[in-house]
């Protein structure tokens, strides 16, 4: 799933490239990505303006003119991708030729704009969504998704991330940095990135972290994502823009992915699961 990172470089992308584009045309196949019937996306779409292009937490918004809005969730394996005649910005879930002959069999959802460009959702497991918002009705969503702060603005303090983690004292490091009700945008890969460079195993309870654990937790987060911003992401290895950009993070990633590899220390990293999902760490540098 895009992370943090990559979904800020998907909005900066699109910032550069759809801004003040005019709405033609919309088209989905599968109408279960939609909170309306797809008949009433045409009617409201056709002729609005976007203004803006926001990321609140793993999410896209689309603000409109009109006090209309798209909200947009890649999930697991969701891609945006914008094609013009000169020129093509992909991101998000790198798919085998997803941004090739367009609309193509992963294709759900299409905007269509006036000067005959295109912005294409691409899903291969189909479990993103494109939802339809008046101002009041996105205020209400994002009330009821009850996310926590941005982790790189200045409502995540180390105080909110000591007082949040004696709140869940019992919750595993891992599974604490992916719930957004917490902090939100991190997933599986920065989690484990910041559990390495805090030194820490993905499986202890929070309750267990020292202070001085907790505050290597809290410079990871800004360290790590910061960078990886600046690197436009990890899994974004379909990105690109017309100055030929991809993501490059992957090559800065130290446990991520590299189970029964061996670490910076001489280790090696073991791969464990968490609620579910895969952690990898190094049993010699974290404790």
């Amino acid at each position: 799933m895009p992370e943090l990172p990559e979904v800020e470089t998907i909005k900066r992308g699109l910032q550069k490239n759809i801004v003040g584009k005019t709405i033609s045309d919309f088209d989905c196949n599968w109408n279960k990505m939609l909170n309306k019937p797809l008949a009433n996306y045409r009617k409201i779409l056709k002729g609005l303006k976007i203004k803006k292009v926001r990321r609140r937490a793993k999410m896209i918004e689309l603000n409109l003119s009109k006090g209309w809005n798209v909200l947009i969730h890649l999930k697991m394996t969701g891609q945006l991708v914008f094609g013009s005649k000169t020129r093509c910005v992909v991101g998000g879930h790198p798919i085998k030729e997803g941004y090739e002959c367009l609309p193509n069999k992963f294709t759900h959802a299409n905007f269509t704009f006036t000067d005959n460009s295109h912005l294409y959702f691409n899903d291969v497991r189909k479990f993103g969504w494109v939802r339809l918002y008046n101002d009041l009705q996105l205020a209400k969503a994002m009330t009821d998704f009850k996310l926590g702060p941005e982790p790189l603005s200045k409502d995540f303090s180390l105080n909110y991330l000591i007082t949040r983690i004696k709140k869940r004292p019992n919750v595993k490091i891992k599974q604490f940095l992916m719930d957004s009700q917490n902090v939100t945008g991190i997933g599986n890969i920065y989690s484990d990135e910041v559990d390495f460079f805090a030194h820490v195993r993905p499986m202890r309870a929070v309750k267990t972290l020292s202070e001085k654990e907790i505050s290597l937790i809290y410079k990871g987060i800004e360290k790590i994502l910061t960078a990886s911003v600046k690197a436009q992401g990890t899994t974004f290895s379909n990105y690109r823009n017309a100055n030929g950009e991809v993501g490059a993070y992957s090559k800065q990633l130290k446990v991520y992915g590299k189970w029964g590899e061996k670490c910076s220390c001489g280790g090696k990293i073991v791969r464990v699961k968490i609620g579910g999902r895969s952690s990898s760490y190094c049993p010699k540098c974290q404790k």
